[in-house]
């Protein structure tokens, strides 16, 4: 699978790493020349872009993309530039993460494919594995 991620913060270049280093080509796009700096060893290829920008998302090869994943988690506005950006471009697939409920239900009418809270799902993980612990992941 060939994946777009969007936002290389803590949550979406750790997810580039587990993608790529579960077999997928990922690129990897945020606006930090930094986060760029730390990641673009690890995956497929990294841009340093405004990904809000529709001119800077035309560079990228989106015919060729199975997915896009926007995980942008500090502005709701530029998470939503850059899923309406992807969208009427074109991309069948669209993933973004949410800050929050009323971004979540945005991106809903915008009728994205996944939307996910990572802190929720992260939560809920956490909560099953301190009540119900298996052996190996005794905390």
């Amino acid at each position: 699978m060939k994946c777009l991620l969007i936002g290389l913060g803590t949550f979406g270049s750790t997810l580039a790493i587990e993608l790529t280093q579960q077999g997928h080509e990922v690129i990897g796009v945020d606006h930090l020349e930094q986060r760029i700096d730390e990641i673009k060893d690890q995956i497929s290829v990294a841009y340093i872009m405004d990904a809000t920008q529709r001119a800077a998302l035309t560079q990228l090869p989106l015919d060729q993309i199975d997915c896009a994943i926007v995980a942008i988690g500090q502005s709701m506005g530029n998470s939503l530039r850059a899923v309406a950006t992807l969208k009427e471009l074109g991309v069948a697939k669209v993933y973004a993460r949410a800050i929050d409920k009323t971004h979540q239900s945005i991106m809903q009418a915008m009728n994205i494919q996944k939307i996910f809270i990572p802190e929720q799902y992260a939560a809920r993980i956490f909560a099953e594995r301190l009540t119900v612990p298996k052996p190996e992941e005794l905390i």
